[in-house]
């Protein structure tokens, strides 16, 4: 992406463009000027004339999406602008792309779906999703799933273990790439989510299977209890009206989910208005505990009531 594409990712509109700048609303504080931040096209270095803030790319991004230090912010460059010019260095890329991987590793997936239709989710629903087992190598064991960015390349996969998971040195979900770039599974529900102008967050891909299965498309796995800035981008850019966090109910069990839900809410309250951002958890540990009824009852006491 260039410094333009970047910016429109981040959730910046009404971008004007001038000869060597671009111009537009400094969407992490209240504004009503189009014109008041200057950004330039080449090293993306910018500039908020009303509060003398200047800084690098990287610092507008941080600033933008209230990361903790900049090198989130260099981590969400390096995977949404590739070889983008760092605004220190005009001719050197600021760090890697993302890295990708030949499909021709996904011919080894044995396409037998029956672990998660033994666990509820029907093959019309798990089918779509392009997994299989692996029965050899770093993911031997394991129903993997493909995690493709928006140009369809392989940037990474994820793995759950197949078998009954009691020795606690086997991982039920192991991942290999940059779990941070991954925006799953947009390949598949980006239409929807734009349309619908609603999301759900959950914690894993068998939370969204759940989900799906019940009919429920517009959710984003997150893969873990942080939003990563990738995550943050795509919200922004898609204008979200609505956003459900509901990560695993485990307050019984030290409530971590819980507390990362909440924790979640006040960092998306930075970027979107209050009643745009609700907490609302499974009434079971998680959505692959429920059954499709106990789904679309929880859809319709936490979602459909609070629809615009």
């Amino acid at each position: 992406m260039n410094i333009r594409e970047m910016l429109l990712e981040l959730g910046y509109s009404n971008i004007s463009e001038y000869a060597r700048e671009y111009r537009t609303r400094p969407i992490y504080r209240e504004s009503d000027n189009n014109s008041v931040l200057r950004i330039n096209k080449s090293t993306g270095r910018f500039v908020d004339f009303a509060k003398s803030i200047t800084g690098s790319f990287e610092d507008l991004v941080k600033l933008t999406l209230k990361l903790k230090n900049i090198a989130e912010a260099q981590h969400w460059v390096s995977h949404n602008g590739g070889g983008v010019e760092s605004s220190e260095s005009a001719r050197k890329p600021l760090l890697r792309a993302p890295r990708v991987f030949p499909k021709d590793c996904l011919k080894k997936l044995v396409r037998t779906h029956l672990y998660w239709i033994k666990r509820g989710v029907s093959e019309q629903t798990i089918s779509q999703f392009e997994g299989g087992v692996v029965l050899e190598g770093k993911m031997k064991n394991r129903y993997v799933f493909p995690i493709l960015d928006g140009k369809s390349r392989l940037i990474g996969v994820s793995g759950r273990y197949i078998y009954d998971n009691k020795s606690s040195s086997v991982p039920k979900w192991k991942h290999i790439g940059d779990k941070h770039a991954w925006k799953y599974p947009l390949f598949l529900n980006h239409k929807i989510i734009q349309e619908n102008k609603q999301v759900i967050l959950v914690e894993s891909i068998g939370d969204m299977l759940a989900l799906w299965d019940a009919g429920i498309k517009n959710s984003i796995v997150t893969f873990g209890l942080e939003i990563s800035p990738a995550i943050m981008g795509s919200l922004l850019r898609f204008d979200i009206n609505k956003i459900y966090i509901s990560f695993n109910n485990d307050s019984s069990q030290g409530g971590a989910g819980n507390t990362a839900a909440t924790k979640a809410a006040k960092k998306l309250i930075n970027h979107f208005d209050q009643d745009q951002v609700r907490v609302s958890l499974p009434t079971k540990n998680d959505f692959g505990e429920m059954n499709r009824e106990e789904i679309k009852k929880w859809v319709k006491n936490n979602i459909y009531q609070h629809q615009e």
